[in-house]
């Protein structure tokens, strides 16, 4: 019996979802505003993020290639904070989210997966929209289960509802994860962390792994015997929790494995991480295209 815990954007799903929460957003008046007068809005939402993130990456030291230690890419990812938490404002400020429940954002997940697991490449419309959640998820999700593992999400998505109904068919009930996940509160569109975190707003690589550890913690509470723990991380804010845990598992794009920003910067401070086929029991990190590819391995027996 172990604890798996997984990231959501881009682990779980393919891809980050934070504009498809948008889109879902534009296209449901969840605003005050027209669709164009939204659109515009979270387009420059996104252009001043974008910017403040580029000029706080150009002014900060050391530079990444010269952050050889751990504590250096560490404080580098928790000064990240204040342009995320700049960003969320702006989103709260607009808005944006203001009319839009948490049942909306439940079906809004629920609809983004439908048209993922049925998307045309071919085809436009429903693009934005679409979530596709990585291959072998469900699968894994039930063998884990069959195992007795305690399955757990940690995210810094803005919306748990989205989530909930994103991963709906392996957690119909809501009993099969346990989550910290950020909320967006109706009315208003406020943005709130997790109530077992007291409130803070998850944003950084930091809060993930206080998510992480107080999961950690929850699962172990009156147990004899201490449990092993998986982690899935597709992103640098996912670095903490993959140290964390007995075993982190990288998960990379189809393609993209030079393009990894995490794989780079595990192996530029020295981390071995092979591929799962290449991995030993045992082994500390590693990284997988997909979950298929992880249940096709001994790495986690």
């Amino acid at each position: 019996m172990r604890d798996v815990v997984f990231d959501f954007d881009g682990t779980v799903t393919q891809q980050d979802t934070i504009s498809v929460l948008a889109q879902f957003a534009i296209s449901s008046r969840g605003s005050a505003y027209s669709q164009q007068e939204a659109s515009e809005n979270w387009k420059r939402v996104v252009d001043l993020y974008l910017a403040d993130y580029a000029k706080h990456k150009e002014l900060y030291v050391p530079k990444a290639e010269d952050r050889k230690r751990l504590a250096q890419e560490l404080a580098y990812l928790e000064s990240l904070k204040t342009v995320e938490l700049s960003s969320a404002e702006r989103v709260v400020n607009t808005g944006f989210f203001a009319r839009l429940t948490s049942e909306q954002w439940e079906q809004f997940g629920r609809e983004a997966r439908r048209i993922g697991e049925g998307w045309n490449p071919d085809r436009d419309g429903d693009e934005g929209k679409a979530v596709r959640v990585r291959k072998g998820f469900s699968e894994f999700v039930q063998q884990a289960k069959a195992r007795g593992d305690k399955l757990g999400l940690v995210s810094v998505n803005w919306s748990r509802a989205f989530v909930e109904g994103v991963i709906e068919p392996e957690d119909p009930d809501r009993s099969v994860f346990v989550k910290r996940v950020n909320e967006i509160k109706w009315p208003g569109g406020q943005l709130e962390g997790p109530e077992e975190m007291g409130g803070k707003v998850m944003m950084t690589a930091k809060d993930k792994l206080e998510g992480f550890e107080t999961m950690l913690l929850k699962e172990a509470a009156g147990e004899s015997k201490k449990r092993g723990s998986v982690y899935f991380g597709d992103s640098v804010t996912d670095l903490e929790c993959l140290l964390r845990a007995d075993t982190g598992i990288v998960v990379v794009n189809e393609g993209e494995e030079e393009q990894s920003t995490l794989l780079g910067t595990l192996k530029k401070l020295g981390f071995e991480v092979p591929h799962v086929s290449e991995g030993r029991e045992g082994i500390k990190l590693a990284w997988a295209r997909d979950f298929k590819e992880v249940l096709g391995t001994s790495i986690l027996d």
